[in-house]
């Protein structure tokens, strides 16, 4: 499945506890909750970059690829190829996701999937491996009669221990020693409309811009 991300901005803050909680409360009055889940992503990158013969071989910048599931259910899982603004996703098996964190990439082209395919020349071709894991709750609003939406990513945790993805009680304890942190996300078409900059300037005026971010990719 290929989609195009509706929404060409998108901006990401780091928040403090306390500005977390009186944006969130402002959200609750102002804005539908849209839905709330626990996400697991484990993301990929290419090491070619640092190899003296890279050259032109290297992945393009805007080109990634990411494992995700969500409310520790790791029955579903997506493979999300994003590319730009847009993204392409097909679901794999629990199975298949073992097999591939222990190194085992043949099955990747028995299923004759383009997704798949184009992954396992990345994985055998680029030197693509597993990068860092994050493990957050996302709550996600949408504001009334605007074409934008905000998400407040909640106990955001990292690991590297990349063969503990899809066991979230290992995942736990690799964090547990960790400060979970807030961030603020932002995905509008056009502009941030003034009431809005004012919300956000009363209720979390301590918050860092981190950078534009990427697309997000939801939970359906």
């Amino acid at each position: 499945m290929t989609t195009t991300h509706p929404y060409a901005h998108h901006l990401r803050y780091k928040l403090t506890p306390a500005d977390y909680a009186a944006l969130r409360t402002r959200l609750a009055a102002d804005a539908v909750c849209l839905r709330t889940t626990g996400i697991h992503t484990l993301r990929f990158a290419s090491y070619r970059g640092a190899l003296a013969d890279a050259g032109s071989q290297d992945i393009p910048a805007d080109l990634h690829y990411s494992l995700h599931y969500y409310d520790n259910d790791p029955a579903y899982l997506r493979l999300v190829r994003q590319c730009g603004w847009e993204s392409a996703y097909t679901v794999i098996a629990e199975a298949e996701c073992r097999a591939l964190l222990a190194g085992e990439t043949d099955w990747l082209l028995e299923r004759y999937n383009p997704i798949l395919q184009d992954f396992h020349d990345c994985l055998t071709e680029q030197l693509l491996l597993p990068q860092v894991m994050l493990s957050y709750q996302r709550e996600i609003f949408h504001m009334n009669n605007l074409n934008m939406w905000v998400a407040l990513d909640t106990d955001i945790r990292t690991s590297l221990e990349h063969m503990h993805f899809l066991d979230p009680e290992l995942l736990e304890r690799d964090s547990e020693e960790q400060e979970g942190q807030f961030l603020l996300e932002v995905s509008y078409s056009d502009d941030v409309p003034d009431d809005v900059l004012c919300m956000l300037e009363e209720a979390a005026p301590r918050r860092k811009l981190l950078a534009a971010a990427e697309p997000a990719c939801l939970p359906a």
